[in-house]
């Protein structure tokens, strides 16, 4: 479908080049599905800042720009959120052409395509490709190198880089991962260090019949256990070769996640381990082979003695290369079933809220008429609502025994409400709810109090979707965006997700407060959620972290399943004080965790720091 919106007046520049389009036409601006929008529009060679802002029933789309050269220029853009990045334009051009993919609809809002200094936009992408690394003192350095290499500008090779911040990971990416990066890694975590004193009869080396490990892959493993005396077993990344020995899809594991080893072997492909530890557990090795004896082993070890380096040092040979079959991970290869404690705990279920009683209402209800686990109390915290609606109905709701509206009568702080409401519950579970989600699984809280109940398990997460269907939450990774973000957001609702994470139980070191359980004791014991450095922005973040400080493993369930209408029920963060707010809850969540964010063990060092989708991280 193709649209041309109008031709512009002026010669290049609009404060929003749709604005005049919008007057004339109400549908005019609106994308779905696959469209086409072209916009008639001098403009001249030279540097840009485009700036786009869409509002509608979608959670994410996928838009190109063309300017009537080859060169695409792509964005994902968010419902709400002004989107911006900066493109180059070696001609003079009349024509801007946006093409979408999206599901659901949307409506362009603004869209305008601003003139900027070369020095800008070389500031701003140095800024933009430092936060890929957390070595940025030596990105230039690396543009300048590449650049003499290539026989190219540093410029150039600056806008290159740049770019691919905004395309999806291809194979062909992996390849130059591989050229540009593999050896820097082993030095980074390996160090210069030769194997001198190492003897190399104390460890053994495991590896499932498909794959392959060559000598020096063992000598770095040996090198790198050699390096923690604590430890007893080493594991690799690993990817897989192609029939002609390339290398092609990567398998960036995690850190030692118990959770995850429960559901997945992750681990007995292939690892290095002390050979006395071997020894002692032979006859359990013998019996049950490789995969077995580690699943009853390594839960008994702590995560200091199980380590994993992140450098591909296995490789899973095709069909034709191997006499065994060859499968993929498995998805499940060991579901385990906790069992409910008896008598079942009480939930106290609280729901912050402020009018919008068509948010609220759908919240209370799904929760009420579909949640088979019946032994929870849902405490409303209402934070100064007004609608003569809501508050009627706050009335009406109080006559169900399991419902209680509790006022909060302050200037709205997410952190001070909820531990408000902590002080009034009387269940020994706690459960932060938003009040823009509802129930899907009917089983949802069965499950999350399930976990909960485990003495070893802190903050317990759901499995949260958009309003259509795609994924909004499913754990959260560090580091993302300087803080953190929703793994797998956006992911299709029947999506497998990264080697099968989607479908998995495991840990993350966080998950977030739209729908969290958690023992009423662990939550008084690390004091609850910080009201003074974060009122609004990453306090569940926060909270998690604390509570994995404490000792406790986190956790996320996909078989808990709600939907999460995000942040309908909240304004914008768009105006100068809401602004200034959040860039200090960032900054005290840097200031606080910045190690625990620039090291998440439930993620991999490989994988993207701007994208949710375990794509490759960005060469930069």
């Amino acid at each position: 479908m193709i649209k041309l919106i109008y031709k512009a007046a002026k010669p290049y520049l609009y404060p929003n080049l749709l604005k005049k389009a919008f007057a004339q036409d109400s549908v005019m601006g609106e994308f779905y599905s696959s469209t086409t929008i072209r916009i008639a529009q001098d403009l001249k060679a030279g540097w840009y800042m485009l700036e786009l802002k869409a509002k509608g029933e979608f959670a994410s789309a996928e838009l190109d720009f063309h300017f009537a050269e080859p060169l695409r220029f792509p964005m994902t853009i968010r419902a709400k959120q002004l989107m911006k990045r900066m493109v180059y334009l070696s001609n003079p051009t009349s024509q801007i052409e946006l093409n979408f993919k999206v599901v659901g609809v949307g409506k362009l809002t603004q869209l305008r395509c601003v003139p900027i200094k070369e020095q800008f936009a070389v500031d701003r992408m140095l800024k933009r490709l430092a936060g890929t690394t957390t070595e940025p003192t030596k990105l230039i350095s690396k543009i300048n190198k590449r650049a003499t290499a290539k026989k190219l500008e540093p410029k150039q090779v600056l806008f290159a880089a740049y770019n691919k911040l905004f395309c999806k990971v291809s194979e062909a990416d992996y390849q130059y991962w591989i050229e540009e990066l593999e050896l820097d890694l082993i030095e980074k975590y390996l160090g210069t260090d030769t194997a001198a004193g190492m003897e190399r009869d104390d460890y053994l080396c495991i590896l499932a019949p498909e794959y392959t490990m060559d000598e020096n892959s063992k000598e770095l493993l040996m090198r790198f256990l050699n390096q923690h005396p604590a430890a007893v077993l080493v594991y690799p990344d690993e990817d897989q070769l192609d029939s002609a020995g390339n290398r092609i899809k990567p398998w960036f594991k995690t850190d030692w996640n118990p959770d995850l080893f429960s559901n997945q072997d992750y681990i007995s492909n292939g690892f290095i381990c002390r050979r006395n530890w071997y020894q002692q557990h032979l006859d359990l090795f013998e019996s049950l082979g490789s995969r077995a004896a580690l699943a009853q082993l390594l839960p008994n070890l702590t995560s200091s003695q199980i380590l994993h380096l992140p450098l591909v040092l296995i490789h899973k040979l095709s069909v034709n290369q191997t006499v065994v079959p060859t499968e993929e991970p498995s998805i499940s290869v060991n579901r385990p079933h906790f069992q409910l404690p008896v008598p079942q705990p009480l939930v106290s279920l609280l729901i912050p809220t402020r009018n919008k009683l068509d948010i609220l209402k759908p919240c209370v209800e799904s929760i009420l008429e579909k949640t088979t686990y019946k032994n929870f109390e849902i405490i409303i915290l209402d934070n100064q609502s007004t609608d003569p609606d809501i508050l009627a109905w706050f009335r009406e709701i109080q006559t169900n025994h399991q419902v209680k509206v509790l006022l909060y009568n302050h200037p709205f702080n997410y952190s001070a409400i909820n531990n408000f409401g902590v002080r009034y519950a009387k269940g020994s579970i706690i459960g932060l709810i938003n009040n823009d989600v509802e129930v899907i699984s009917e089983n949802w809280l069965s499950e999350m109090v399930t976990h909960s109940c485990r003495q070893e398990i802190g903050c317990v997460g759901a499995k949260l979707y958009y309003s259509n269907g795609q994924i909004q939450h499913a754990g959260v990774i560090l580091g993302l965006g300087h803080v953190a973000g929703h793994a797998h957001r956006f992911a299709e609702r029947d999506a497998d997700g990264y080697f099968g994470r989607l479908k998995l139980v495991q840990n993350y070191s966080a998950v977030t407060g739209a729908c969290l359980l958690v023992r009423r004791e662990i939550y008084e014991q690390v004091g609850g959620l910080n009201e003074q450095d974060l009122p609004v922005a990453y306090n569940d973040v926060d909270f998690c972290l604390r509570v994995q400080a404490a000792g406790y493993r986190n956790l996320w369930t996909p078989h808990a399943e709600l939907y999460h209408h995000e942040s309908v029920s909240r304004g914008e963060d768009d105006t100068p004080e809401k602004k200034a707010r959040f860039d200090k809850e960032v900054a005290y969540m840097r200031n606080t965790w910045s190690k625990e964010l620039d090291n998440d063990p439930c993620y991999n060092p490989n994988l993207s720091r701007l994208r949710e989708d375990f794509s490759l991280r960005e060469i930069f």
